[in-house]
């Protein structure tokens, strides 16, 4: 447990370098709660969400005043202020998610919202890219036709070197780790 808390820690430090905002819960009703919360405080009126077990589970304990979209999403993600997706896998060092993200779903609100709220397991946490390309590898025969590495929210520049924030996707990544994504906690 203490390897998986300073790996934690390792990723919070790098993907905060690079503007994401990383949070922490016990659970997914804790989940539910916090993204109740980040949608209030954006201003949120509506959220294109990719269904998963994890998103799923998460906006059933969420009390949201905004509203939720789960299918249809070409016509609903580029509108929507908050998309909500499941990421696989983090890699500490660099602060990254990976994610298989063959459905087109995951893609669309990854990247079109303004702001990306990303669920991830933090048992999925892996110290290296090295680490996260080998699990990928040993699991040759489910390899991903379409796979995603996100770090941080949308940067791009210009030939002057000018950075711009969410251009060329979400302006934030706000990213959940649950340590109990099958129920509640144990305390």
């Amino acid at each position: 447990m203490a390897d998986l808390e300073k790996l934690y820690e390792q990723f919070k430090a790098a993907a905060e370098a690079v503007s994401a905002q990383v949070y922490r819960v016990k659970d997914l009703k804790e989940a539910g709660a916090l993204l109740s919360t980040l949608a209030e405080e954006g201003g949120a009126k509506k959220i294109a969400a990719a269904s998963s077990p994890m998103v799923d589970k998460c906006l059933e304990n969420a009390a949201l005043k905004a509203e939720v979209k789960t299918e249809d999403l070409r016509k609903h993600a580029e509108e929507a202020c908050i998309g909500l997706s499941e990421l696989d896998m983090a890699v500490a060092e660099i602060g990254s998610l990976q994610q298989d993200c063959t459905d087109l779903n995951k893609r669309l609100v990854s990247m079109l919202p303004h702001t990306h709220v990303a669920l991830v397991k933090t048992e999925s946490l892996v110290p290296t890219l090295a680490d996260a390309i080998a699990k990928i590898d040993a699991n040759k025969d489910h390899i991903p036709g379409y796979m995603a590495f996100i770090t941080g929210p949308s940067r791009t520049a210009d030939i002057e070197r000018v950075l711009t924030i969410g251009v060329h996707g979400p302006a934030e990544l706000k990213i959940i780790f649950v340590d109990n994504p099958g129920g509640v906690s144990h305390e």
